[in-house]
């Protein structure tokens, strides 16, 4: 048995590759042809020290800032609700919504800079924000990078899917995606953690409910958290994976710009992100830009956006 509780996030990645899965769950019927693992050592990229370990650093600022930034927005949002300014509701909880999300695939990837057992705890922080498992999305999730768009892979799997059909995947997504990581976890300790955030969740929205009679804040809040998991399906495997090529590189796509990247907190750049997980999301459009003489050289096109 391996015990996947504390280890750094090489290791832990090589785990999941190695231990059986018992769970594989897929949209469609039809076998997807795999042309091999997306990463850079498959697609003949340079290792990162070749292209710059300073990709894996982050500023002070940086480092003293993002991790603070989902509370922020969450103040924001209750600040918002308690002032009555509720057409602006929208547009402060994507913002959290998105830093919440980015922040915790960050940690998940071991690329927010703190040491094993501290993602555990931040991993279950971000779940009490989210009302999902953060436990339960890193052992998806990497096994989503370790056989991308394979019949196995839950996360990938609504690419194979038209628009209509992902986003009717969305109502019933978190909790086929928490069952599915914990067919995937071999782990006592990591299917504890699991249990402990879906209890957890389960508690804050009956806590939410039941604050009702005072304020509908906390049960908004819920609303919105479960209609941004709707939309995960959509946001995290169609747009990125939607009509993968035959070719290794053509499995996700890389939207390049100034202000979507930005807005979406650089989730844009998923074919880069694939390749160097290891490198935090406030770095990838350095990344990005250093890739360009090899995705050029290996014939890469990339999508421009603003």
């Amino acid at each position: 048995m391996i015990n996947t509780a504390n280890l750094p996030y090489a290791e832990l990645t090589g785990a999941i590759e190695s231990v059986g899965h018992t769970i594989a769950i897929s949209h469609s019927p039809k076998s997807h042809a795999h042309t091999g693992q997306l990463n850079r050592r498959a697609a003949g990229l340079p290792n990162l020290s070749s292209l710059g370990k300073d990709l894996l650093l982050a500023s002070r600022a940086q480092r003293l800032l993002w991790p603070v930034l989902p509370f922020v927005t969450l103040a924001a949002y209750v600040w918002v609700f308690e002032a009555r300014y509720y057409l602006v509701l929208p547009a402060i909880f994507v913002a959290h919504f998105l830093v919440s999300v980015t922040f915790t695939h960050d940690v998940l990837h071991g690329a927010a800079g703190f040491k094993p057992s501290t993602n555990d705890w931040w991993l279950f922080a971000m779940s009490l924000l989210l009302l999902e498992s953060g436990h339960a999305f890193r052992q998806a999730h990497l096994h989503h990078h370790s056989h991308c768009l394979e019949d196995d892979d839950f996360e990938g799997s609504p690419a194979h899917l038209s628009l209509s059909g992902a986003l009717l995947a969305g109502p019933l997504y978190l909790p086929r995606h928490w069952l599915h990581a914990y067919g995937l976890a071999h782990s006592p300790s990591q299917k504890r953690w699991m249990l402990a955030e879906l209890m957890a969740a389960v508690l804050l929205l009956l806590f939410a409910i039941l604050l009702l009679k005072w304020s509908a804040a906390p049960l908004t809040y819920c609303v919105f958290v479960w209609t941004g998991s709707c939309l995960y399906p959509v946001t995290t495997a169609w747009l990125p994976h939607y009509k993968p090529s035959a070719a290794l590189l053509g499995q996700a796509r890389s939207l390049r710009g100034k202000i979507i990247p930005a807005l979406l907190c650089n989730l844009s750049y998923h074919l880069e992100h694939h390749l160097y997980p290891q490198v935090p999301s406030y770095n990838l459009p350095e990344l990005a830009e250093r890739l360009d003489p090899h995705f050029s050289r290996l014939g890469v096109s990339v999508v421009q956006v603003f």
